[in-house]
């Protein structure tokens, strides 16, 4: 009999085959380790336990349906299959699903998410917006249909009817509720001069009802409102992101209803209570001002002491008065005599004289000034005169020496300057000799 020779890809498929047909579905529990995360969206990592590993895929066509974000060592069950990996002939578990061990899968994405958020500081308390006391409009998103907007709408009228409403249908559940909660919040931004309060809210529910009010995109949505955000999703145990991130929780939408408006009747009986202490206040103003009158009334004098006493006290300040009248007339005289000495000392004429004298003094010294600096200058060019005329050439030839000088001009100083037949010119103190070489005798 002969025997069948597989190819590699033959054997592989037939490997692949029975592996697939063996475990079609089956639940398999590890760590998770070498997590990778390229372009694509899949998702590509080993599911160890302390013995053994096994290669996973998490496509993203099933990823994208996990609520929580898969993180290296994190304890896993997983839902999926067996197959193989033809081109490197590897087997490999192929994930469905993925559960958090110990924890459910939406409580860890929501912790996740919240630990995100935080890290960020939409959290943080300094970025939470203050409620108007009275809010001139109230936009409010939850679902139309829903127990939560009839008790807000209840109570709102009984609080503040006067207030308006201003209701943006949503889903509150299910898909598509939190990209529709998302865009609401968006959108009643340009409704400002309605609006200067909003609250988002739906009544009560399991974690999985809620999970729409745990949405990362409706958190970023509510940080950035200008608007500030009151948050009333479910009951006073649940707790979702919209709670933590909003500039105000409320418990439950009836709180809500509660925190957004004053209540009317306490307002009513609180303007009554001023307008009894107003009254009470002016009243007693009235009767202080009273008893004051009456003893200002007591005190006050007859007219004519007052009149008399008023004409003495003008007859004193006019005496006062001339006193000081005169003595600054007086004051006022003395300096136009100081004045007056001043002009006559800086009269013209007199400033004449006294320039015509200074300045015959000045004539006076600039003369003896300039004959004795001319008298230095003789004496001073007479002694250099001299130095000049016992180093002078002149003098040289005065004391019977002379200056040979060739047809260029340039001084004979050797004989080995001088040529046979050469004409020179002979300078002595009185002329000029001019001259033939015709002998040249050097010195010894």
């Amino acid at each position: 009999m002969e025997k069948r020779i597989y190819g590699v890809s033959e054997l592989t498929r037939e490997i692949r085959g029975l592996l697939e047909g063996k475990w079609p579905r089956l639940l398999v529990r590890g760590e998770i380790s070498s997590l990778s995360r390229p372009g694509s969206g899949h998702l590509y990592f080993t599911l160890k336990d302390d013995r053994s590993q096994i290669a996973c895929a998490f496509f993203k066509a099933q990823a994208v349906r996990c609520p929580f974000d898969l993180e290296e060592g994190q304890e896993v069950v997983i839902l999926g299959r067996i197959s193989v990996y033809e081109p490197r002939g590897s087997y490999q578990l192929i994930a469905d699903a993925v559960e958090p061990v110990g924890q459910g899968a939406l409580q860890l994405a929501f912790e996740q998410l919240k630990a995100k958020l935080e890290a960020e500081g939409l959290f943080d308390p300094a970025h939470k917006k203050t409620l108007p006391y009275l809010p001139k409009g109230i936009g409010i998103i939850t679902s139309p249909t829903g127990a939560a907007i009839q008790d807000l709408l209840i109570i709102l009228a009984r609080r503040f009817p006067a207030v308006p409403i201003l209701l943006y249908p949503s889903l509150v559940q299910g898909e598509g509720a939190a990209v529709m909660l998302t865009q609401a919040v968006k959108d009643l931004q340009g409704y400002q001069d309605q609006i200067d309060l909003i609250i988002l809210g739906r009544g009560g529910g399991s974690l999985e009802d809620l999970w729409a009010f745990n949405d990362e995109n409706l958190a970023r949505a509510i940080f950035a409102s200008t608007i500030p955000v009151i948050s009333a999703v479910g009951h006073e145990t649940d707790f979702t992101i919209c709670d933590l991130v909003a500039d105000l929780r409320a418990p439950t939408p009836s709180a809500a209803a509660e925190l957004a408006v004053p209540n009317r009747a306490d307002l009513l009986e609180g303007l009554a209570q001023l307008t009894r202490r107003l009254g009470l206040g002016w009243e007693r103003k009235f009767n202080q001002t009273k008893q004051k009158l009456v003893g200002l009334e007591r005190r006050l004098k007859s007219p004519q002491a007052v009149i008399e006493a008023r004409a003495q006290r003008v007859d004193e300040l006019g005496t006062r008065a001339r006193r000081a009248l005169l003595g600054r007339i007086g004051q006022v005289k003395h300096q136009l005599l100081l004045a007056e000495n001043r002009l006559l000392f800086h009269h013209p004429k007199s400033r004449l004289t006294l320039s015509q004298e200074r300045l015959g003094q000045l004539d006076r010294r600039l003369t003896q000034s300039a004959q004795l600096i001319l008298e230095q200058k003789r004496q001073h060019l007479k002694e250099v005169s001299h130095v000049l005329q016992s180093v002078s050439p002149l003098s040289t030839l005065a004391r019977g020496f002379s200056a040979t000088k060739d047809q260029a001009g340039q001084l004979l100083k050797s004989v080995k300057q001088a040529k046979l037949g050469q004409k020179v010119e002979v300078h002595l103190t009185d002329g000029t000799l001019e001259a033939e070489i015709k002998g040249i005798k050097p010195g010894k």
